[in-house]
């Protein structure tokens, strides 16, 4: 099983195959301490120890265990929505999780029933919908696939979770988090705590001046929200 490029072992060996992604690929085999790329599931859980089962959305999910800052929450009976591009990725929280919605779509703010996506493989943790981040990435000699397309508020109406209130919103959609956040409305479900990538210079000396200048914080900042968390490019909000 040296290559995960073809979709001979997805096709023939679905079940060994989606244990080798879930499991193998990332050298996931014990329970760890945090599964975040830089700790902010630690800051998440201590900013929520007092709350015993709130409920998360997670937009990019890609995976249950790596690079993950919901699997602390779940562990803690959490429950949530999690959507991903790649329909692997969403096969892999299924069987995970569950209880949770699980979606594999795009989110948008424009109204289209389909949007192309970038990606290279069945599951790849820089899939996007936006073309000049595939092209500025490590992605290049990309794949163009096809996926359903929502916004944040649809989604959100059509599951168990309609009602409810949001505690926690991950965004990781590779350069299109801005629109992601459009597609929610504030007034309804204003989550209490954002992570979301914001891509800046962090090693700059004007890293403060490119942060506060990116779209992304701007549109946070209006919506009264401000930082309490970071590291390079992960950034945390609360309200």
């Amino acid at each position: 099983m040296k290559s995960i490029r073809g979709y001979f072992w997805y096709k023939h060996l679905k079940f060994f195959y989606r244990l080798y992604v879930l499991y193998y690929k990332h050298k996931i085999f014990f329970p760890k301490k945090s599964y975040s790329c830089f700790g902010e599931d630690i800051f998440i859980q201590k900013y929520f120890k007092k709350l015993d089962k709130g409920f998360y959305i997670d937009v990019g999910a890609y995976h249950p265990y790596f690079w993950s800052n919901t699997h602390l929450l779940f562990k803690k009976n959490w429950e949530g929505i999690n959507i991903d591009i790649n329909p692997l990725s969403v096969e892999l929280f299924n069987y995970v999780r569950p209880n949770d919605y699980n979606i594999n779509a795009a989110v948008s703010n424009s109204n289209r029933k389909y949007i192309n996506y970038y990606t290279k493989n069945i599951i790849n943790t820089m899939s996007t919908t936006s073309k000049f981040a595939a092209k500025t990435s490590y992605l290049r000699g990309y794949d163009v696939r096809k996926t359903k397309c929502h916004k944040l508020n649809n989604i959100i109406s059509r599951s168990k979770f309609k009602n409810k209130k949001i505690n926690f919103l991950n965004i990781d959609t590779e350069k299109t988090e801005l629109d992601v956040l459009k597609s929610l409305n504030f007034k309804k479900y204003k989550p209490e705590l954002i992570c979301v990538e914001i891509h800046h210079n962090s090693s700059s000396p004007k890293n403060k001046r490119q942060l506060k200048s990116h779209p992304v914080y701007l549109f946070l900042r209006r919506k009264k929200y401000k930082i309490i968390w970071r590291k390079e490019y992960s950034i945390i909000f609360s309200s």
